[in-house]
């Protein structure tokens, strides 16, 4: 097979030397990302880094998009060379790391199926190895074509870094990627990681240009400029044009492509057409079968293509387009008829010798043929492969093409069932949903296998914010199951009904459906699922008010566990962590959300929903807990590899970070994030707590009352309730920015502040009526708040409020808020302690303003120090008088008896006489006529 020619580089010497720094020596390590427009030269840089390399190996793969998609395909074609060329290494790398077995085709058909975490686990492993054992040069070209598992394998390695002793290098046509194309979101994360370093080829200088064209071709001067100019400094199509204007023509795009092929005899041009259909990369014994000619006519062809640069070696395995725009410009030339038929030829070949491609091969081929049997059965095995491998994703995308090419009622039972376990696996849930509700609206198949639809429905409602009444699904689900139904069949639809029993509040009925489940687990010895329903017992035991059975009988579980992480693993997990932070126990509840974001890496689930729920949570918890640099850490890391809604979840919960701190607009994130809320309600929750904060230090309070209805109509439409818990929560920090407003309007906007306030409570108190269990710990913390800002409110907004008792709603606050835990909330309800014991010259108040200086500045809350120092120059002039008891105060200054007061202020007398008790404490006065005095004397009753 003939050799691949020397890279012929030029005018690349500055961008060359950037990539040799970036990627540093032998023994360092590095990883360069590399891009340009089609033709500009990437793959020339990298043929001359290869060529340079001598003292190291070279793992050299390709990512194709016309192949199919069979997950982490350019690793897959490294160590098929790798193993061709070094079997026992690959052997004792496979011994040490199994995961790395569905990558080796040799060893891959025996392949069970593979945790994804074990499979990239075991290819940084391995490529830390090599590194050691006399270094590699990994290269990943068209990255463009990746399939998802290889955009999220080189997003990993992108993050951690290269080991040591391996330099990395990505390509990619930069032309290509629009902001919808799959590549995009990993290229916004690629683009923020410190040790990846980005290098753009950009167009070639004319001088650049005008050698390669004088080297392609002998051409007049004139011609040359011509050339060069058309080209605009891109080396494949200076070459080309150079080529086609020595000819004498100067054709458009498609047929200057072309023109290469058609300077080959008829033989080679058929073989050339051959290899465009099979792909851009062509194995040799493919070839062979479908071009069906004579091995001399052959060898004969190749040689051509190969010299007058249309095909290349690829390995020793086959050949390759020289450049991709080639391939696409002989294949869109064909015929139809021609097309149909080598499509025909390479299923023929495919199906007669199974070791001639992969089923995913095969499915492409059948397609474009018509074969719609073959492509059918060729997709479902294709799907089969990529789940095997760790690529649900991929797998997804292959069962739902088979599911387009059949009506046979059993086949698309079975494939729908693969598709939404694909889909869960994968992060979409939501799609397993529309796959199992279009299929049992079209299903007319046995009760038991309408069954086994309803049951995967159930499990994927639970996954999503779906509007799936599980109750009544699994009622059916029961109902249809026989006294032969498989023990299998009838737990998994006892399980998903105490699920749903337990989501609605019916523990009692919930324990005995997960008592009767858990029987059957045990006497047949069904461990996925014995997993499962005790998650449900100890949710259950949580419910019932024993959280801690519930987390014995959850850290029984998790110590128990020894296969690799699933699902029903994260959810117990998950599920332990969640019981923590119920309890209050907010660093056990950190620890759990953090093991289950790990977990779920380790195990190639970071898209489920155990996960990306725990990772916003752990940021939750974080910030809680004061810890908010880590929770800044954690949102950083959990948005490399992020889906959207992934990231809108996690900007979400960082923006109580960002708006504590004062910094980014939290509105903009709420914006972001709005069209995520069908799906996560928790998004909703986060960035609204937060822009509510926003607006209420701003003072836009139309904009807070607009945006907390809208909140609390989401909300309760998403959970189906009548009144949500997050909403005292959200009345408690409404009505504080109403109190504040009402501190410094007029008496007409106060009453009306106060009259929107009252109702906002009274609503939040329908929460937890009377007779119903009581709120946690944190409900308690928040009850106590609305309860102090509400006494607030009433007293800025005129009504009489004795101090003392102010003074014991805002330290019954404070207190739940260390009791918990949570120093930014103890802080802010500090601030109004502090507030109100400096209005009644109450010595405590330097002391209670301290500690919240002390805290506010630990933490960075910029807004929290803002309003600390207003109230420190508040205590000058105004010695911490309400708007109130200045109208008063004015009106004591020009003689007013108390029901003079009353009558013109429209309150009582009362009333009256209390805001002037009130005065007086304040200036530390005895007598109305000394508080007058004081108050000329300090300004207060300066115009």
């Amino acid at each position: 097979m003939p050799t691949r020619p020397s890279a012929v580089l030029v005018g690349r010497d500055p961008e060359l030397g950037r990539l040799r720094e970036a990627l540093g020596g032998p023994g360092d390590g590095g990883a360069v990302l590399l891009g340009g427009d089609a033709g500009i030269g990437k793959s020339a840089v990298v043929a001359r880094l290869v060529d340079e390399t001598t003292t190291r190996r070279i793992l050299l793969g390709h990512c194709v998009g016309d192949v199919g998609t069979l997950p982490y395909l350019p690793f897959v074609e490294m160590l098929a060379a790798l193993d061709g060329r070094e079997r026992d290494l690959v052997d004792e790398l496979v011994e040490a790391h199994p995961g790395l077995v569905p990558l080796v085709p040799r060893l891959s058909a025996s392949a069970r199926e593979t945790a994804r975490a074990d499979l990239v686990e075991a290819v940084h492993a391995v490529l830390g190895v090599l590194g050691r054992e006399g270094g590699a040069l990994v290269v990943v070209e068209d990255a463009h074509w990746a399939d998802e598992s290889t955009r999220e394998l080189l997003t990993l390695l992108f993050t951690r870094g290269a080991p040591e002793g391996v330099s990395l290098v990505v390509t990619y046509r930069s032309d290509d990627v629009h902001r919808r194309h799959p590549l995009a979101p990993a290229l916004a994360v690629w683009s923020r990681l410190p040790r990846l370093a980005r290098l753009e080829l950009g167009r070639l200088p004319d001088d650049a240009v005008r050698r390669i064209v004088h080297s392609a071709a002998a051409l007049p001067d004139p011609l040359v400029d011509e050339v060069t100019a058309r080209a605009e400094g891109n080396a494949f199509l200076a070459e080309e044009l150079a080529v086609a204007a020595a000819d004498g023509s100067a054709p458009e795009l498609g047929r200057l492509l072309l023109g290469r092929v058609e300077r080959l005899d008829d033989d080679a041009q058929a073989v050339v057409r051959v290899a465009a259909v099979v792909g851009r990369r062509v194995p040799h014994a493919l070839l062979e079968r479908v071009a069906d000619v004579p091995p001399r006519t052959l060898r004969s062809a190749l040689r051509q293509a190969v010299e007058h640069h249309v095909l290349e070696p690829w390995g020793e395995l086959g050949y390759e387009f020289r450049h991709a725009l080639l391939a696409e410009a002989v294949s869109e030339d064909l015929l139809p008829t021609e097309r149909l038929q080598l499509h025909r030829a390479c299923v023929e070949a495919l199906r007669e010798d199974e070791r001639l491609g992969v089923a995913a091969d095969l499915a492409r081929h059948a397609l474009a043929a018509g074969d719609r049997a073959t492509a059918l059965h060729a997709s479902a095995r294709a799907g089969d492969t990529a789940r095997r491998m760790g690529g649900p994703a991929e797998a997804l995308g292959h069962y739902e093409t088979a599911l387009g090419l059949t009506d046979d009622p059993a086949i698309v039972h079975d494939l729908t069932l693969r598709a939404a376990a694909a889909a869960n696996g994968a992060g979409r849930a939501g799609r397993a949903v529309a796959l199992l509700r279009a299929r049992l609206a079209d299903a007319q198949g046995a009760p038991r296998e309408r069954a086994e639809l309803l049951v995967a429905l159930a499990y994927a409602a639970r996954l999503t914010e779906e509007r799936v009444d599980r109750l009544t699904v699994t009622a059916e689900a029961l109902s249809l199951l026989d006294a032969d139904a498989p023990v299998a069949l009838r737990v998994s639809v006892l399980t998903r009904r105490a699920d749903a029993l337990t989501d609605a509040g019916l523990v009692e009925e919930a324990l005995a459906v997960a008592d009767e489940a858990m029987g059957l687990a045990v006497q047949h010895g069904l461990h996925a699922d014995r997993v499962d329903l005790s998650s449900n017992l100890a949710w259950l035991a949580q419910a019932a008010g024993d959280p801690d059975g519930s987390v014995r009988r959850l850290q029984g579980v998790v110590e128990g566990w020894r296969d690799t992480p699933d699902l029903a693993f994260l959810r117990a997990l998950h599920i332990l962590a969640v019981v923590h932070h119920r309890q209050s126990d907010l660093p056990a509840a950190l620890a759990g959300f953090e093991r289950v974001v790990d977990e779920a890496r380790r195990a190639g689930l970071a898209a489920s929903v155990y996960s990306v729920d725990a990772l916003a949570l752990a940021i939750t918890v974080a910030f809680e807990l004061g810890r908010w640099d880590h929770a800044l850490e954690l949102a950083e890391r959990g948005r490399v590899g992020a889906s959207p809604s992934a990231r809108a979840s996690i900007d979400a919960a960082v923006g109580y970070v960002h708006a504590a701190r004062g910094e980014p607009d939290v509105e903009a994130t709420l914006a972001a994030g709005r069209p995520f809320w069908p799906d996560d309600s928790r998004i909703p929750v986060q960035a609204g707590v937060a822009a509510l904060d926003v607006l209420g230090r701003c003072g836009v309070i139309d904009r807070v009352l607009a945006l907390r209805a809208e909140l609390v109509t989401s909300l309760r439409a998403a959970w189906s309730v009548e009144h949500a818990p997050v909403e005292v929560r959200l009345a408690a920090l409404v009505v504080g920015h109403l109190a504040s407003a009402a501190s410094t309007a007029s008496a007409a906007t106060r009453g009306r502040l106060l009259d929107e306030g009252e109702r906002l409570a009274a609503e939040a108190l329908l929460v937890w009526p009377e007779g119903s269990p009581g709120p946690e710990l944190e409900g308690r913390m928040w009850l106590a708040r609305l309860a102090a800002e509400r006494l607030r409110l009433r007293r800025a907004a005129g009504e009489p409020v004795e101090a003392e008792t102010l003074v014991t709603a805002w330290e019954d606050a404070v207190t739940l808020a260390e009791e918990r835990g949570d120093p930014y909330e103890g802080a802010r309800a500090g601030l109004r302690l502090g507030e109100v014991l400096l209005s009644t010259g109450d010595r405590r108040a330097d002391g209670v303003l301290e500690n919240v200086r002390v805290v506010a500045l630990s933490l960075g809350a910029a807004p929290l120090l803002t309003a600390l120092d207003a109230l420190a120059t508040d205590r000058g002039p105004t010695q911490g008088l309400t708007a109130r008891e200045h109208e008063v105060l004015a009106l004591l200054a020009l003689g007013r008896s108390n029901g003079e007061v009353g009558r013109e202020l429209f309150i009582t007398t009362k009333t009256a006489s209390v805001h002037v008790s009130n005065i007086l404490a304040k200036l530390g006065a005895a007598s109305r006529g000394e508080a007058v005095a004081v108050a000329r004397s300090t300004g207060l009753l300066d115009p």
